[in-house]
């Protein structure tokens, strides 16, 4: 099953952050699949285990998510 993300999801990535635009559902024996595109327009796939979500700071957590990408 393919899931359109609308809106899209802000998302951090090991490659840096990104913007969720699908999931991909192959089942239960599958890890989740995200599409996220990058800066410059680069668009990849990663596992759920390999991302993390940005919590909204409107509802006073902050930019809560553990950072991914090794540059920092």
């Amino acid at each position: 099953m393919i899931i359109q993300l609308s809106p899209t999801i802000e998302v951090n990535t090991p490659l840096g952050d990104g913007e969720a635009l699908f999931m991909i559902d192959y089942g239960l024996n599958v890890n989740t699949v995200w599409v996220v595109r990058l800066e410059k327009g680069v668009v990849k796939h990663f596992y759920s285990d390999d991302i993390r979500i940005y919590g909204n700071p409107m509802n006073g957590k902050g930019w809560d998510c553990e950072q991914l990408n090794k540059e920092e």
